[in-house]
């Protein structure tokens, strides 16, 4: 009795066939990978979006706030707003309902925004004492350390002479009014690279 003669694959067949399976999954991996990447690059501008957005909602709602305090010293009546273009330092009814501490429970306290070699920071202290100045003291907030440089201007809208400039520091003694608006600038450095904050107004009510 003969065997039927039965036909198999060449190995030419099988190498073509490895080769494209080889491809195909080198192809999938290639998608999947790409596909990764994609998600991880979405999730780190998505992480320095919510930065940007967490700096600039802070400043503003303590800009916000910003109320003309004015006390007679010996020196004469000065407004509780002292400013320069790396600092600003001022009294602000935008305060912490939550806390227990004496700055917040008066309803008003002094804060001084500032960045140092550390990263962006938040000095408060008690809004009346005559210390407030002083660049030393009160509760000192980290607030993000990746911050590298902090630049303020402010609107100085004179009314008797109706003009309108921008100016990088706000004198205490010589002016009895806030500015109109305060123009924030910041950079930091996420991950190695460095990134400037797109700038942003914030306008005082109590400055009109």
């Amino acid at each position: 009795m003969k065997l039927k003669n039965k036909k198999g694959f060449t190995l030419i067949e099988v190498i073509i066939a490895i080769t494209l399976s080889a491809v195909i999954i080198a192809i999938l991996l290639s998608a999947m990978r790409l596909g990764y990447r994609s998600q991880e690059k979405g999730m780190w501008r998505e992480e320095i979006s919510q930065k940007m957005r967490i700096l600039n909602d802070r400043i503003t709602w303590l800009f916000r706030g910003a109320y003309p305090y004015i006390m007679a010293r010996t020196e004469g009546k000065v407004l509780y707003f002292s400013v320069k273009s790396g600092s600003a330092g001022f009294v602000t009814t935008s305060v912490d309902s939550y806390s227990e501490g004496p700055e917040d429970r008066a309803g008003m306290k002094w804060v001084q925004i500032f960045s140092d070699y550390e990263g962006l920071k938040i000095r408060e202290k008690i809004y009346f004492l005559e210390d407030v100045f002083d660049d030393s003291g009160g509760k000192v907030y980290l607030l993000d350390p990746s911050v590298d440089r902090l630049e303020f201007e402010y609107l100085d809208v004179n009314k008797k002479e109706k003009k309108e400039d921008w100016v990088s520091e706000w004198d205490p003694t010589e002016k009895d009014y806030l500015p109109a608006a305060v123009r924030v600038k910041m950079e930091f450095t996420h991950d190695g690279q460095k990134f400037k904050v797109p700038e942003f107004i914030v306008r005082l009510p109590a400055g009109y």
